[in-house]
């Protein structure tokens, strides 16, 4: 939580010469498939990026065209895991597959300027990463399931110093 412009953004998603905590995490999670795959797990990784916005839920992996006419609900699903139904998800293998992720979901997010920042982000983004584990030994078969959510809020400003009026007035105020 923080005002408009106090680098919320940059702290998840960084830049191509400082990485932010999503590609970070990434990273960290990729070496120790690695390491585990030493150990006879494997994992199956699937990754979605949406929005909250004006209390609506946005698919950041389709574009305008894609995700018009789609209604978006949270539903619990198996294992008693929440759910966004009618969302993109996408599998993770490397972090290239993360760099054109958050490339597609910052390119398809709502922003606009107010006089705090002006290119702020109106809404917030939550990156959600499935990991599936699996390991068979003589006779059994491990299965372990988890689920990653990464987090950036819109910013809070006061009205009097961002002069905020109509749409980023109703913004705002969600």
């Amino acid at each position: 939580y923080g005002q408009t412009g106090s680098g919320k953004t940059h702290t998840m998603f960084g830049s191509a010469s400082d990485q932010g905590l999503i590609p970070r995490a990434i990273d960290q999670i990729l070496t120790t498939v690695e390491t585990e795959a030493d150990n006879g797990w494997s994992y199956d990784m699937q990754a979605s990026f949406l929005e909250i916005y004006n209390e609506q839920v946005r698919d950041l992996l389709c574009s305008a065209s894609e995700e018009e006419g789609r209604k978006h609900t949270i539903t619990q699903g198996e294992n008693g895991r929440n759910d966004v139904t009618d969302t993109v998800t996408v599998p993770v293998r490397c972090h290239e597959d993360v760099t054109q992720l958050i490339s597609v979901a910052e390119g398809n997010r709502s922003t606009a300027r107010t006089d705090m920042n002006e290119h702020s982000s109106r809404s917030h983004t939550v990156f959600s990463l499935r990991i599936t584990a699996t390991r068979s030994t003589v006779g059994q078969t491990q299965t372990l399931h988890g689920t990653l959510h990464l987090v950036d809020l819109a910013g809070s400003e006061r009205l009097a110093r961002s002069h905020a009026t109509g749409d980023r007035l109703k913004e705002t105020q969600s």
